[in-house]
């Protein structure tokens, strides 16, 4: 019984190692961690499986929220209220390489967007929406996201329709096209190995590849 109990807190040991590594990355080791339920309607509490008999855990960020911020349940968005779009973690890896009002109208195109990944807002209501003194301030940024591959456009029935493209899409072309440092390419496929997703090969990389 008592090599059991040392065995039990070993694992519960190792299981807050692996979780606080995820957690200085970002915070989203709760998404694709075992030890872990998924949240509740509201997105308020992850404890961990009880498998012991002993009494569940709350998540840590859970515990950090309630001694630092107390009250903070009706500070922070509930998800159970539906009106939000998922915005892809990588994407913070390569935030560098857009300017300010890229980032802007990036970020107002993907909370317009359906689940289909597409948006019809005229510019002008883009423009407006986003503080800009008409269409030609907004038109040279929008060009500059379709040539960074951020986004696609197409005109139709007197429409402009956007798609916004998974960002692993403009990361792997500006990685190819040399316009990502190779420091830059390691940072983000750390934060890929951690979300469990394929690496980024650079040109360079490829080729040794092959090579070998």
């Amino acid at each position: 019984m008592l090599c059991l109990n040392v065995i039990a807190v070993v694992l519960i040991g190792c299981i807050d190692g692996i979780n606080l590594r995820g957690n200085q990355k970002g915070g989203f080791d709760d998404q694709f961690h075992p030890a872990y339920t998924a949240r509740d309607k509201g997105g308020h509490q992850m404890v961990a499986k009880n498998t012991t008999g002993s009494p569940a855990r709350e998540h840590r960020d859970l515990r950090y929220r309630k001694q630092f911020f107390p009250g903070a349940d009706k500070l922070v968005f509930d998800t159970a209220r539906k009106g939000f779009v998922p915005l892809p973690i990588i994407l913070r890896k390569i935030l560098w390489l857009l300017t300010a009002a890229e980032v802007r109208v990036l970020i107002y195109l993907i909370t317009r967007a359906s689940r289909y990944g597409i948006c019809y807002p005229t510019e002008e209501e883009i423009a407006h929406d986003l503080g800009m003194a008409g269409r030609k301030n907004l038109t040279p940024h929008l060009r500059t996201l379709e040539e960074k591959h951020f986004i696609k456009t197409h005109n139709a029935s007197g429409k402009k329709f956007f798609l916004i493209q998974d960002p692993r899409i403009a990361i792997e072309k500006l990685v190819h096209a040399g316009k990502v440092p190779e420091d830059r390419v390691f940072e983000i496929n750390e934060l890929l190995e951690d979300l469990h997703q394929q690496p980024i090969t650079a040109p360079a990389q490829r080729d040794a590849a092959r090579t070998n």
